[in-house]
Formats: C-alpha cells, structure tokens, sequence
C-alpha cells in the first residue's frame, strides 16, 4: 500500500518536472498524467513479476526469490588486482552494502556468481519488505542491457539509457510547428530531464548486465552515460552489473565490487533452502563426497545441481555426467536460455571447438606447472602453442584470454598477472578430454607422474574404460617405478569416478597389478609394505576389484600365478607372494588370449591373505 502511495506521487511529481523543465525551451511534454501512470505502473508491474521467482531449464517448477535466495558476500575490491594469490581481501555482507558505502555501485561477478538473482532480490525487498531501506529508496527501476543489442535507429535518441528512461516514464516532447530544433537540442532536453527526475524520484536504478552487450559502440555509450548518472545523482542510487571480465573501466563516484564464492555455511543454506532439511543432508553428504565439490561455490552450478537431485531423488552417480552438464552450462546452455549472443572471435567458434580450445589450453596449462594457478606468462606461452591450430592470430592473445573468462567463467583472473581455473575438477576434466583423443597413451614418466587424476577420469570417459584401463596399467605403469603418493591418489581417483568397467580376465589381472604395486614395492630381494592392514584405501580397492572380477578373483589369479609364499608383517596383516607359472606358455590347452595376457603380467603379484581368502 505504502509503494502504491508513492508511485502515485511519483507520476504526479514527474509530470510536474517535466512540464517546468522544458519551459525554457522551444519544445513541450505532450504526456498526459494517464500516459505517465500508464508507462510507470507497467515497469513497476514487470519488475516485481521478474524479482519473485526464479526459474531456469533444469528446474521442475519455478522457485519463489524470497524462499531460496542466499545473501552472499562481495570482496571490497575485484581479485583480479591483488599482487599475489596469498592476499587476503575484505569482505562485506551484500544486503548491507547501502549501509556501508556512499558512492554509486557496480558489482562484479563471474558467470553464475548471483548477479541477476542478487539484484531480483534487492527488488522483491524494496517491494515486499518495509524495512529494507525505506529511507532510501522508493521503489527499484531496472534495465536489462540484453535488451539492447540491436542497432539505434531513432537519430533521436539520447544514447542507451537515457532514451529507455525517458520513454519509461512516460513522456514523449511535441515540436513547435514553424521552428527548427535540433537533433543535439532534442538529446539534451532528453537527458536533462530523466537526470532531474530520476533524482527526485528517490530510486535504485539498477543497470543489469553490462557484459550482455554485443556491440562496443552500445558498450561506449553506457560508459558515458554511467558516468553522467554517477556524477549527478545523489539521493536516487546507481547500480550496475557485469561479468567481471568485462569491466575495464573506472569512473569516478563509482565503487567496485566483486561476489564472493558461496562458503561452507551459504552452501548448506542453499541446499535446506531449496530441497529442505532431510533432503539437503543426503544432498551435501554426496556433493562433498564428489570431486565435483568444489564447482558447488558458484550458485549457479548448486542450482543446478539442486534441481536434478529434486528431480530424480540424487545426484548424477557418475562424476563424468556432472563434469560435462557443468562444462555445456557454462559453455552454452547459460547463454542460451537467457537468449544471450556475445560477439567475439572465440564466440565464434561452434561449442565443440570452444570445448577443443579449452581441453588443449587446460592440458599445456596443466603440465606445464601442474597446478590451477598460473601466471600470465604461462598462458601466453601456452597460447602461442596452440593459436594456429585454432586459426587465431598470435596477436589476439589478451582478447581470446579476456573473452574465454568473460563467456565461460571457467578460468579468471585471479591477480595481477596471473590466472586460475575457476574449478579444479574441471580443469581435470577438461585435460583428461585431452588426453583420452590422443592418438596414443602418454608414456613420458615425468608426464605420467603429474596426472594422477586426469588419467583416473581419462579412463572413465573412454569410449572403451575397460581397454583403456588395461593398456594403461599393463603397457604404462607397469614399466614404471611409481610413487606410492602417485597410485594413491590414481586409485583414489578411480573409486570417486567409477568407470563402467567390463567382465574379463584382463581388467582383473591390470586392477591386481595396480592392487599389487601400491601394496608393496619391491627393492632389490626386499619386500617394502607400503600399507597397513587398517589402510581404508586398500579395502576399498579391494571391493572395486571384487567387482570388476565378478568374483572370480581367486580363479583369475590362479590362471596366471601360483601361490609361493606368505610372510607376516605389521599389524597382523599376512602378504601372499605369487610367483608367475614358467609353464604356462607352453600349455596348448590355454587360450590365445589368455597367452597374450601371460606376456603383460609380472614377475611378482603382491596381495593380502585375507583378500584370496575371501575370494575362495
């Protein structure tokens, strides 16, 4: 009733400047009171429609704002100007943002940080809720750049904004019949009054999506106009938002902003908000249990998630499913449901040679350091290993780089000079792409031992994991001297991604080969235990292999070894040595299969006692 009372006010006080405003000049308002209440209310109406609920594709039915929004949190400055990655930045509640800073705002974000539903929300509770800011603002205005990527045709028009406010409020001018006004003179008129009525109306005009428009020249005039707006308002509040990428510019009376990721407790928040309190523990118990937990920081992606769990009751058993919806979201999908095109030579390219691009450049990235943080000199290096092959000009570095964080959000820009996946998990993901269309499986050691987990997820993805993973065990590995840490974290990897694996004695033989070499390690005549009896891996290792043999685990050993000794050690726990049967080749009666097999395995075959026993 209170925003009724006000918008009714606000018509009259616009008509009222409007109509002495232009006095001093040749032109005059031919809006009428009904036209200005007209054109008011329908924004209104619009807005407070937009600001209620949120609703993408994934969803089973649209979410009311005010039941799943979580306040986030801005850095006081954007990450990407820190000097080093050790550089703590301040952080302040978004909901208190208007207590705490006087100047006009922009917010950044990456791509699903929770701009357009942080700004839905700052509308619905200057509509619905009588304390958020009452002194400050009488109702929101919202302008949703997307909507402007369109070529200015009106000769008329006083740029971007200004022209949509004019025409928002209602006010058309009539021309004197007998004398000549100019295009500068009409532009002018324009802007002067939406500044004097836009700051009496007491307002938060919000801008949404600076990074939506495809045209530089569109992006030129809201610079300008931003900067007008910011230099002359006072009691009405600017907000603009835009892809973090995509904001390059400073002006004055204008802080910045940018979203942090969700922590521990905004992400529990977000789970009991959207799927309530029994399903969102089943929910998080999985997600944290995915290496897919770290992508749960961006709301977007959570949402996401949260849709398919409310859905079907869980998330996606395997990791691959998740890894690639994620990459097509950001890739596509986001872009696409909002009706979205971004113009750009990367833009350009069809998603599959988007997706070429980033597995390449995550690869080179990723061994070239093996880590997610790399500098700027590291990516133009890798950039200029691979721009030819894309059709890009060594040149575009800078541009390409800008626009792959501005479209996707996968990687950002971290600090000065130096970047990082937005993600581990897909960073993995995307090198293991990579790799599993190589012509052939890398067998370089120094290569091998920085991709324990991007060879883990490169067997899943296989069009083949059960062959993959044989190759790569047996013709690999095998002739290697791994690191403990390295089959660890192989293994461990393995387990979380769960290949589709086969029915066959090879698969068996190359998972006891694996089992084998992370058990002991062999040096000179001396047995080294490298695990406990207690080791949660291996038991769990164990249960993999139990499945991948069928249980036949006992008979599939005894084709190849027989059983030569056993010693005890630490903890009870007794290891079996197989010694591999010397007679094995010269039996007619075996397979040609089974002969081939026999050429790959090795001398010795480590095992525990317990597992053969279970296994009788």
């Amino acid at each position: 009733m209170i925003k009724e009372i006000l918008i009714k006010e606000s018509i009259k006080l616009i008509f009222s400047i409007a109509s002495n405003s232009i006095k001093s000049t040749s032109l005059k308002i031919v809006s009428s009171l009904n036209d200005i209440e007209k054109s008011l209310n329908h924004h209104i109406r619009v807005i407070k429609n937009w600001s209620s609920e949120i609703t993408f594709k994934d969803l089973k039915s649209s979410k009311k704002t005010s039941q799943v929004f979580i306040p986030l949190d801005l850095y006081v400055y954007p990450k990407r100007i820190r000097f080093d990655e050790s550089e703590r930045i301040k952080m302040i509640p978004l909901l208190e943002i208007f207590d705490i800073e006087t100047n006009h705002i922009a917010i950044l974000g990456q791509p699903g940080a929770g701009k357009t539903t942080s700004m839905k929300y700052l509308c619905y509770s200057i509509f619905f809720d009588e304390t958020f800011y009452p002194e400050k603002f009488n109702y929101p205005i919202l302008i949703k750049l997307r909507e402007f990527n369109k070529p200015i045709k009106d000769k008329d028009a006083a740029g971007i904004i200004f022209e949509y406010l004019f025409n928002l409020l209602g006010l058309r001018l009539g021309f004197p019949q007998n004398e000549k006004v100019s295009i500068e003179q009409i532009k002018r008129t324009k802007e002067v009054l939406v500044l004097d009525i836009i700051e009496k109306l007491k307002v938060l005009l919000i801008v949404e999506g600076f990074d939506e428009l495809s045209f530089i020249s569109h992006k030129d005039i809201i610079k300008k106009e931003i900067a007008t707006l910011a230099n002359y308002l006072e009691n009405s509040k600017l907000v603009l938002t835009s892809r973090t990428a995509d904001y390059n510019f400073t002006e004055e009376n204008v802080a910045v902003y940018e979203i942090c990721p969700l922590n521990d407790n905004q992400i529990s928040d977000f789970a009991y908000k959207w799927l309530g309190r029994e399903s969102a523990e089943k929910f998080l118990t999985d997600v944290k249990k995915s290496p897919y937990n770290d992508t749960a920081i961006r709301p977007l992606t959570i949402a996401h998630l949260c849709a398919i769990f409310e859905r079907i009751g869980k998330i996606p058993e395997k990791p691959k499913t998740v890894y690639k919806k994620i990459v097509n979201l950001l890739l596509e999908e986001w872009d696409e449901q909002r009706g979205i095109k971004r113009n750009s030579r990367y833009a350009m390219f069809e998603v599959d040679r988007k997706f070429e691009f980033l597995s390449n450049l995550a690869f080179n990235l990723t061994i070239r350091n093996g880590k997610s943080i790399f500098s700027k000199i590291d990516l133009l290096n890798t950039y200029n290993q691979i721009y030819e092959d894309f059709d890009l000009t060594k040149d575009e570095s800078k541009e390409v780089v800008n626009d792959i964080e501005s479209h996707t959000g996968l990687f950002v820009q971290a600090g000065y000079e130096f970047y990082e996946f937005a993600h581990k998990s897909i960073q993995e993901y995307l090198t293991a792409e990579y790799i599993v269309k190589l012509p052939s499986i890398p067998n370089n050691k120094r290569l091998i031992e920085n991709l324990p987990n991007e060879l883990a997820i490169t067997i899943t993805i296989s069009s083949n994991p059960s062959h993959y993973f044989v190759e790569l065990i047996t013709n690999v590995f095998n002739s290697m001297e791994l690191k403990i840490d390295f089959i660890q974290k192989f293994i461990n990897r393995l387990l979380i991604e769960k290949p589709d694996f086969y029915k066959n004695k090879e698969v068996g033989i190359a998972a006891l080969i694996l089992y084998s070499k992370y058990l002991c390690q062999e040096e000179g005549n001396t047995i080294q235990l490298s695990l406990f009896n207690s080791d949660y891996l291996v038991e769990e290792f164990e249960k993999f292999i139990n499945v991948i043999l069928k249980r036949n685990s006992l008979a599939v050993v005894e084709s190849f070894y027989e059983t030569n000794r056993s010693f005890e050690t630490l903890e009870n726990t007794t290891i079996v040595v197989l010694n591999k049967r010397k007679t094995f080749l010269g039996n007619d009666c075996i397979s040609s299969n089974d002969k081939k097999i026999f050429k790959t395995v090795p001398k010795f075959l480590y095992c525990r006692e317990s597992f053969l026993k279970n296994n009788s």
